[in-house]
């Protein structure tokens, strides 16, 4: 990045208010690199992009003619990567998030990848065909294929009984050509394991959450290579782990959900230090990524709020979704006590993150949106906040949403770092993002497969959404 870089320009600098045929070269001017990888900054760069990749980066030495370039004078701005959010549910079906209002909603907000978690496996494959082909507009998706679980199939599960069946279940999903396998929390403890078994066999990451069969610690040496929402990770920390996991186990059969929940309030309180140090030394050891998704447990436990209703975002999820949504509904469904439990999770939540961090532990930022009020795009710079509010600095909550998802999915040659040869999904910034991670809400621009797209575009893009969901 110390080399000088000849440009060579047909003509002034000009801007369009949505993509048009890609030029022969984007090139930005004067312009802050975010270095990722080791939260520094390079100042006043020139960065090319050329054939959807980042071409060149470096200072300026002169300044000539060519063709079709287009020049964008970034001065006092910050270039950043795309953001990755590592855990969301873009396609359930039924559903009313059109793809036409969800997918855009995550480029508006400059999330250029995501980890789509499970939902109609047919419906995913085909949208993510359609946004590689350039027929429609959304971020890069990794896909699970339907969730392995207890209980019943349906269109978006396997049910998994045996052994024999989670085998043959993880065959399935490697016929089909997944690109990573999604648990939940009902498997059976031999079946948990014969998923974990397969999994490696066939060379298949296995994620998702950790079943009350099972505990943190045999997810973590059996090979689960991300626990999500924290799961069976207090439980873990309990000095009555034992005990508790088997009072979780026959609440569940009993479908007493009071009682249930109970369970992590009793955790909470019998919480190990000793207990937990181990715990985490060994996912570091076995390199057990968390994706925490507190923006979603802070959703559930600020239903009683009384500005949901206001939340301007509204008006970007379709409207039968607000109905739904609705919190006066929501409460219903939730005792004053399970209410109180909630915040309280949030709250032991956010010192449990920062507890990992402090040992070591590797993290991703993800959303679980569309919850409710967890709102596509917006809800990621939400995490990253909540990231930082529980302890993390500026460059460990921006590498949780670009360098650690590149690196978790083995994807560093292509995402996560603004370097040469990288793909060019880029997020310009009005501000530095290192400075106070509420700037990376501060989109000047985005760039998606080396396609620039100015805040006008952007914001052309939230109104057309807009529209679509009052009529959904």
């Amino acid at each position: 990045m110390k080399a000088s870089l000849v440009v060579f320009l047909c003509g002034g600098a000009f801007l369009w208010a949505g993509p048009k045929p890609s030029p022969e070269a984007l090139i930005f001017t004067n312009v802050n690199v975010v270095d990722t990888r080791s939260g520094t900054i390079e100042h006043n760069m020139t960065v090319v992009v050329k054939k959807g990749r980042i071409d060149a980066i470096a200072k300026v030495g002169l300044i000539g003619q060519g063709h079709n370039f287009q020049v964008i004078n970034a001065t006092g701005k910050y270039l950043i990567p795309g953001l990755w959010d590592m855990h969301i549910h873009s396609a359930f079906s039924p559903g009313a998030w059109d793809e036409k209002i969800i997918y855009p909603l995550y480029i508006a907000n400059g999330v250029t990848g995501v980890r789509d978690m499970g939902g109609d496996p047919n419906l995913l494959e085909q949208r993510r065909q359609r946004i590689d082909r350039g027929e429609l507009i959304g971020p890069h998706m990794v896909l699970a294929g339907p969730f392995l679980d207890g209980g019943k199939s349906d269109a978006q599960l396997i049910a998994v009984t045996t052994p024999a069946e989670a085998r043959a279940a993880v065959d399935g999903l490697k016929k089909r050509g997944v690109d990573f396998v999604k648990i939940l929390s009902r498997l059976d403890r031999d079946s948990y394991f014969a998923v974990a078994g397969e999994s490696a066999k066939q060379k298949l990451t296995f994620v998702g959450h950790v079943p009350d069969s099972v505990s943190a610690a045999e997810a973590s040496a059996a090979g689960q290579h991300s626990i999500e929402h924290l799961t069976g990770i207090m439980l873990a920390c309990s000095s009555r782990e034992s005990e508790l996991r088997q009072q979780k186990l026959a609440e569940r059969v009993s479908h007493d959900g009071a009682a249930y929940a109970a369970v992590t309030t009793q955790a909470m309180a019998t919480y190990d230090r000793s207990k937990a140090s181990s715990l985490f030394a060994q996912f570091v050891h076995n390199n057990t990524w968390q994706v925490p998704t507190l923006v979603w447990t802070q959703a559930n436990a600020t239903l009683d709020d009384a500005s949901l209703k206001s939340d301007p975002r509204l008006k970007y999820v379709p409207a039968s979704v607000r109905e739904q949504w609705d919190p006066e509904k929501l409460l219903q469904q939730t005792s004053p006590d399970e209410m109180a439990g909630l915040k309280k999770e949030f709250a032991r939540d956010l010192e449990l993150v920062d507890a990992m961090r402090r040992a070591g532990v590797l993290f991703m930022a993800g959303s679980d949106g569309p919850d409710p009020y967890v709102f596509p795009g917006f809800s990621l710079h939400d995490e990253l906040e909540l990231l930082v509010k529980s302890g993390f600095n500026t460059t460990q909550a921006l590498q949780a949403a670009t360098f650690n998802p590149a690196l978790f999915l083995g994807k560093l040659d292509k995402y996560g770092v603004a370097e040469k040869g990288r793909d060019a999904d880029l997020l310009l910034l009005d501000a530095d993002p290192l400075e106070d991670i509420h700037n990376t809400r501060k989109i000047a621009a985005v760039v998606l497969g080396g396609k620039y797209y100015p805040r006008e575009a952007l914001d052309k893009m939230l109104t057309q959404v807009e529209e679509a969901a009052a009529k959904q």
